[in-house]
């Protein structure tokens, strides 16, 4: 959402207002002040009974080093954000900010905002004036909460619960050993499910719906909903009626194993979706996820080759 975005930074310096515009270069990182932003701060800026006003006019808004702005939009999209507390007080343009707490979205229509013929069409009744036709708030500790739920519910189900259950059926010598392992399939199903809608209410808060993380995501757990029960109950079926296996149960059987390795690489993705580095994707967790990924996917590979080995 923030990357290559323009952004005007605002905050209190004694009375007056320090404005420092600045580039978002990536997701999650601090923008960086854009020494080549042509701003000026109009009258009627300042401080007043702690209320914060920047009028801002900037002559370099149509292009920007990585975006432009299309001033004949009727829905151009923009972003906010507030931090709570006392002020910065710093009149410095590359200070280092702390994260904050609140952000959202809004969309504004540039051709009623266009036109004008004051200097500062802020003050008086000379110049245009637009709000925001939608606007949207994000609660950062509803996030927060829905992101540690979405994260454990998926790395559980498929780092632990889906192989896990998988090998039971060749490991396990017992004649009841495919139902048990389609109860618990089906119940970890359900289980990806929750976290699959939880992942879907979190990225439309952070607008992320379209990221590679949460596709991946909504692809890999759709599959498995949709193919691998009917898989298995086909090849169920026709082993009931001929004692041998089906094209089903290699569907089956591939097809699970493929899905699992995604979702495996699908969390490490979204680590990086979240910021690896930042206090919600510390790099201590990324690496103890790897590893335990990692050594759980290999192990599950080499049981599977030996179950085939000794077979043959």
């Amino acid at each position: 959402m923030m990357q290559g975005a323009n952004i005007f930074i605002v905050y209190g310096s004694g009375n007056n207002v320090t404005v420092s515009p600045r580039l978002a270069k990536q997701e999650h990182v601090e923008p960086v002040y854009n020494p080549q932003a042509q701003i000026s701060i109009l009258d009627g800026s300042g401080i007043q009974d702690g209320i914060l006003t920047a009028n801002i006019r900037c002559d370099s808004c149509v292009t920007w080093p990585g975006g432009h702005a299309d001033v004949t939009s009727s829905s151009s999209p923009w972003i906010w954000a507030v931090k709570n507390g006392p002020f910065l007080d710093s009149d410095d343009t590359s200070e280092n900010l702390p994260m904050h707490d609140f952000y959202g979205t809004a969309t504004l229509d540039l051709k009623q905002a266009t036109g004008g013929s004051s200097g500062n069409p802020f003050l008086g009744d000379s110049g245009t004036s637009t709000t925001a036709q939608t606007a949207t708030t994000v609660d950062l500790q509803s996030v927060s909460r829905k992101r540690i739920a979405h994260a454990v519910i998926m790395i559980v189900a498929f780092v632990v619960l889906l192989p896990l259950f998988a090998l039971a059926v060749p490991v396990v010598p017992s004649p009841q050993i495919v139902s048990i392992h389609a109860c618990l399939q089906l119940c970890t199903l359900a289980l990806t499910v929750a976290g699959l809608g939880i992942d879907i209410s979190m990225a439309k808060d952070l607008q992320l719906i379209g990221f590679y993380h949460p596709i991946i995501g909504i692809t890999t757990v759709s599959c498995l909903i949709l193919f691998q029960p009917a898989m298995g109950l086909a090849q169920h079926l026709y082993f009931r009626r001929t004692g041998k296996k089906s094209i089903a149960s290699y569907i089956h059987r591939w097809f699970g194993r493929t899905l699992i390795t995604l979702g495996m690489i699908n969390a490490g993705l979204g680590f990086r979706l979240a910021g690896i580095g930042l206090s919600i994707a510390p790099v201590g967790a990324v690496i103890a996820y790897s590893v335990v990924a990692g050594l759980v996917w290999v192990s599950y590979a080499l049981i599977i080759s030996w179950l085939y080995c000794r077979r043959r």
